[in-house]
């Protein structure tokens, strides 16, 4: 077996920092109070392009696609040490990847965070100091496209029918369709019904592993 993780939002607790910087990349591009913290921390998980997609409709903003790339540009640009050092590991996320490193089950972390993204957190969060990452590449890349997922598969040289992946996200979900892979869902209520599990947190998850290890295996 082995188990592939999302990274923001289902490891570390990283969307309310998100939010805030799309919104103030938002309002500096456009030059006005645009989009609510409720309209995106509701729409935080969908792919950024898309999320300005919906924003721009809703708040009849008319965003061209440069404008889209110009806010995405400047979030990323904004996202220092002053935010970065916010974000922290949701509540037993660490001792769910020492349990299944110490049980030898084989692991790693796909993100659609790009090249920059992940070396700005790395040294806050030492990702790479627990586990294999596989990030983006390029946007053409993000999920809902499997290619993380199929590169994590490849590297952990497993099959697809004994691999999982564990994302709090529709794209997420999508993403694990399109690489055929069981999905496990966690930290959003909307994914219940979808795929071949769901828990309501990390921690729940952990419990879980722990005391069905033999028969989730």
């Amino acid at each position: 077996m082995a188990i592939i993780f999302d990274l923001d939002g289902t490891l570390i607790d990283s969307l309310k920092t998100h939010s805030e910087l799309i919104k103030k990349a938002t309002d500096k591009i456009t030059g006005k109070d645009t989009l609510s913290m409720n309209f995106i921390e509701n729409n935080i998980r969908f792919p950024s392009k898309k999320m300005l997609g919906l924003a721009s409709k809703k708040y009849k903003l008319k965003l061209t696609g440069k404008e889209m790339g110009e806010i995405i540009k400047l979030k990323d640009e904004m996202f220092t040490e002053r935010y970065i050092k916010r974000i922290k590991f949701y509540p037993d996320a660490l001792k769910l990847l020492k349990f299944i490193k110490n049980k030898k089950i084989s692991f790693c972390i796909a993100t659609s965070m790009n090249d920059e993204e992940l070396s700005k957190i790395d040294p806050y969060i030492k990702i790479k100091s627990l586990a294999k990452v596989v990030n983006s590449p390029a946007l053409k890349y993000e999920k809902p496209n499997p290619y993380i997922i199929n590169k994590a598969i490849k590297i952990l040289k497993t099959s697809k029918k004994n691999a999982f992946y564990v994302g709090d996200a529709e794209t997420d979900y999508k993403a694990s369709l399109n690489a055929r892979v069981k999905f496990i869902g966690v930290n959003n209520p909307k994914l219940k019904s979808l795929g071949y599990m769901y828990f309501k947190d990390i921690e729940s998850l952990l419990l879980f592993i722990k005391k069905n290890y033999f028969d989730f295996l």
